[in-house]
């Protein structure tokens, strides 16, 4: 059957340092990426591919969660919210209700991927065992990236989370199917998308842009840079095989290979 459509729905911009799109590559200079999410209509259901930023821990991070997250101060400083809208608006510009989503797939769970987890309660959450359970307990730098307030809700009885380990085919017609990219955290994984029109490979945070794809400079606070560069790698032999397009997640110009909703990919 296949997806029908697949739209890109972004949710804020973030200026960063352009070190840290491509290891160690113009220190200083900005780097504006955008933090997107992607909705697919397939016949048997619809799906969220990560849930954006949560406006509500942008208003107020001390008080986000159960723990606060008031070391984000700093790092709001650099985030537009303004071009973008919430995961909930870009779906009812498009005609859905939070409850129409069936399934959520989430690469990893830091900030700017899961923020808006507890709006889609309805929803099955598909998301790597072995990310799972580092979220609560991360190491070294990575500790910025989680915040408790995104994945929390996760631990809640009425949610349904699916923690799976290795590929996994949502629909059992290989039409949508996550596959393990570890590195950029331990349970990273990336979404292959059949369309009628052509095959994508939603990379995610693979490499933070495409110059850090092609020469395989990842960010140097990924959680493993030997698995960072096995798993972009592993993206282009699967995009080789199946003749995908690959869309690395917060590079503005790879985003353009994907239309402006209400417009989408068939």
């Amino acid at each position: 059957m296949g997806v029908h459509r697949l739209y890109r729905l972004n949710t804020a911009e973030w200026t960063f340092d352009h070190s840290m799109a491509v290891q160690l590559e113009k220190p200083g200079d900005p780097y504006t990426g955008w933090c997107p999410c992607y909705l697919l209509e397939h016949p048997e259901g619809l799906v969220l591919f990560d849930t954006g930023i949560s406006r509500e821990m942008a208003a107020d991070p001390a008080e986000y969660g159960p723990s606060g997250a008031a070391h984000m101060t700093a790092f709001l400083e650099t985030l537009d919210l303004a071009v973008g809208q919430s995961p909930t608006d870009h779906l009812a510009a498009l005609g859905y209700e939070p409850e129409d989503v069936d399934y959520v797939v989430l690469s990893h769970l830091h900030v700017d991927h899961a923020g808006n987890v507890d709006a889609f309660p309805d929803a099955e959450v598909i998301v790597q065992k072995s990310e799972l359970r580092y979220a609560f307990w991360p190491d070294g730098v990575q500790r910025l990236f989680y915040l408790e307030g995104d994945f929390s809700p996760l631990r809640d009885e009425s949610m349904d989370v699916t923690a799976i380990t290795g590929e996994y085919d949502l629909f059992g017609d290989g039409s949508v199917v996550a596959f393990p990219t570890p590195g950029h955290t331990p349970g990273h994984q990336s979404l292959a998308v059949e369309l009628e029109s052509k095959t994508v490979v939603l990379a995610a945070d693979v490499a933070n842009s495409r110059e850090g794809y092609e020469r395989e400079r990842v960010p140097s606070f990924v959680w493993s840079l030997e698995d960072s560069l096995e798993s972009i790698q592993r993206v282009r032999s699967r995009a080789r095989k199946t003749d995908a397009t690959v869309v690395v997640h917060h590079d503005p110009d790879e985003q353009t290979k994907l239309p402006d909703p209400p417009a989408a990919l068939e």
